[in-house]
């Protein structure tokens, strides 16, 4: 959800077209090991193993699901780069039980049709299973049918489909009714006390942003505006910034592209209007903060689950080393989850055994309490049913950035003990 200037968008252009062995390159630096051919002892173990789709004895194949064209393809660039990094670095540590990943992008052009084709070729064409980082959602009955693993963006089906396991953990996306305070308490905390909630008109968006301000209530925050069908991109917002100036709010949670919310912060600032707090979700390039001309000032920068670039944590400062190495730009919101979303991929693999198949992938992924995202998710999340959530626990910390000039300032440190609740009942179903 981002506004690339020109600029970035021909880096980012580029970037994607870097080699292979360029990226093995990189990352070989980065793991701290050069690639190598599977043991002969491996390759003849691994050839022993009962025939699988996707398995050889000396590789998996894996597909990614991905926006490349379609209205949501700047929103999601750099995925596909930074989810191929992370399975080179994999395989140049040797690969899993010996066998390298291969990876092979599918466009779904940010289209449901376009997704079921896209799946159905990535199926027809013997993958594994699949990683994701898509907003589009109509593949999940397929793969769900067809016990076919999939790993990435939390969209619904990450929190109900026993086979899709969710970035940074379930979602509670797929139960309109419950919603997680971390956000909210954090602008509470930044003295919001009347708040408008504004999405651009998305299922996923309008979903999240309605359990929000079902929410705010519970958390003694007041809704005085709720707006659900924004202009997802550059628009005239003045008409909004005059609803939400005339309904006295003192905050703002906005859902949508970031050029949205610079063309609503840019109204705002026109219309005089000064706020307490501004959190905008996918807010983590400082290159967006330019063309705001000092009107996002303040704004609360919400990445999509993982720990900011410009944080002093190793994993985080390798991932961004190896991207701008490569050529990429790790500040690009959907580029953690790509890296994320295939070290997930990976971590299923490994607990899968020597002779994996997609249901024990399935399962033994299920077992897995404390997953950490490679160092990249500010906390640990676990993929165990637990009785109230059927796809294990959704993530309790968040890791925020404020806006200042043209930087964004990371937080000393991570934001934890939210709490998931049923607006509803107003009981805490989670943390």
């Amino acid at each position: 959800m981002l506004n690339i200037s020109r600029k970035t968008r021909v880096s980012t252009a580029l970037a994607a077209g870097a080699s292979a062995s360029v990226l093995l390159s990189v990352v070989a630096t980065t793991a701290m090991a050069a690639p190598a051919p599977a043991p002969k002892a491996t390759t003849a173990t691994n050839a022993s193993c009962p025939a699988t789709p996707g398995v050889t004895p000396t590789t998996i194949s894996l597909g990614m699901i991905d926006s490349v064209t379609g209205p949501a393809s700047t929103t999601f660039l750099g995925s596909k780069e930074a989810a191929q990094l992370r399975v080179d670095q994999e395989n140049a540590k040797g690969g899993v039980n010996g066998r390298k990943i291969k990876l092979t992008i599918y466009d779904d052009a940010t289209s449901a049709a376009q997704q079921v084709s896209a799946v159905q070729k990535a199926i027809g064409d013997g993958v594994f299973g699949l990683t994701t980082t898509t907003s589009t959602v109509s593949m999940y009955p397929t793969l769900k049918d067809a016990g076919i693993p999939i790993t990435g963006f939390s969209n619904a089906p990450f929190g109900t489909d026993i086979n899709a396991f969710g970035d940074a953990g379930a979602t509670t996306a797929s139960i309109p009714t419950y919603a997680p305070t971390l956000v909210l308490e954090k602008m509470k905390q930044e003295g919001a006390t009347k708040i408008a909630i504004i999405n651009h008109a998305t299922a996923s968006a309008t979903a999240s942003q309605t359990a929000l301000a079902n929410l705010a209530p519970l958390v003694g925050i007041t809704v005085g505006l709720r707006i659900a069908d924004s202009p997802p991109g550059t628009h005239d917002a003045t008409s909004e910034a005059l609803r939400i100036k005339n309904a006295g709010v003192d905050s703002v949670n906005y859902s949508g592209y970031i050029d949205g919310a610079i063309s609503l912060a840019l109204a705002l600032k026109q219309q005089g209007v000064t706020l307490k707090s501004f959190a905008v979700a996918g807010l983590s390039d400082p290159a967006t903060l330019k063309s705001a001309n000092g009107a996002l000032d303040g704004a609360l920068g919400q990445t999509y689950g993982t720990v900011p670039v410009g944080v002093n944590v190793r994993s985080v400062k390798t991932f961004a080393g190896a991207m701008k190495a490569a050529g990429l730009n790790p500040y690009l919101p959907a580029a953690p989850l790509g890296y994320v979303g295939a070290d997930l991929f990976i971590k299923g693999l490994k607990v899968a055994g020597k002779c994996p198949t997609r249901a024990s992938f399935i399962s033994e992924l299920r077992k897995v309490s404390s997953y950490d995202g490679a160092g990249m998710l500010p906390g640990k999340v676990s993929f165990v049913p637990n009785g109230i959530m059927p796809n294990g626990n959704p993530i309790t910390c968040g890791w925020y950035t404020k806006a200042k000039g043209a930087e964004l300032i990371p937080d000393a440190k991570a934001t934890c003990g939210g709490k998931y609740i049923d607006t509803t009942t107003g009981k805490v179903i989670y943390g």
